[in-house]
């Protein structure tokens, strides 16, 4: 089976998500800072009169917080009914990866391995396929 996904970079590595979880790309508003939030939450914004939580990925993974400011990228996803802006460094293209394609035999790096779906060749390169709905759950609720 194949399905379709948008390949981005996130802290110098090629990753791709499936299409069917995009709903958009942007590049972020003013971002206001949430306080006494996990520090993976790099603010709230607004987008089409809906106010998004604007996670900080590379934070997530590699905990080296990703600088926010006016004009970085997002992947905009909807998760259990609440749209994210997931931060991004930059987006490539979108390409059809097949189940032919998956590497079975490599792991991703222990860092990433929770938000790791599979990691697939693509174009000759290796691109890990994300699950977003592990970066979303991977924040922390808001300390009392």
């Amino acid at each position: 089976m194949t399905h379709v996904f948008l390949i981005a970079h996130l802290g110098g590595c090629r990753v791709a998500i499936e299409s069917g979880a995009v709903e958009s790309i942007i590049q972020v508003p003013d971002v206001v800072p949430v306080p006494m939030c996990d520090r993976s939450v790099a603010g709230i914004f607004a987008l089409r009169s809906r106010v998004l939580t604007l996670i900080d990925t590379q934070l997530l993974i590699t905990s080296v917080s990703q600088p926010v400011g006016r004009g970085a990228l997002a992947i905009i996803t909807e998760i259990g009914g609440h749209q994210y802006g997931l931060l991004v460094d930059k987006v490539d293209d979108v390409v059809a990866i097949g189940d032919h394609q998956i590497e079975a035999k490599i792991a991703p790096p222990a860092a990433w391995a929770r938000y790791v779906r599979d990691i697939a060749t693509t174009q000759g390169e290796l691109v890990m396929i994300l699950d977003t709905n592990a970066l979303v759950s991977g924040c922390v609720a808001a300390v009392e």
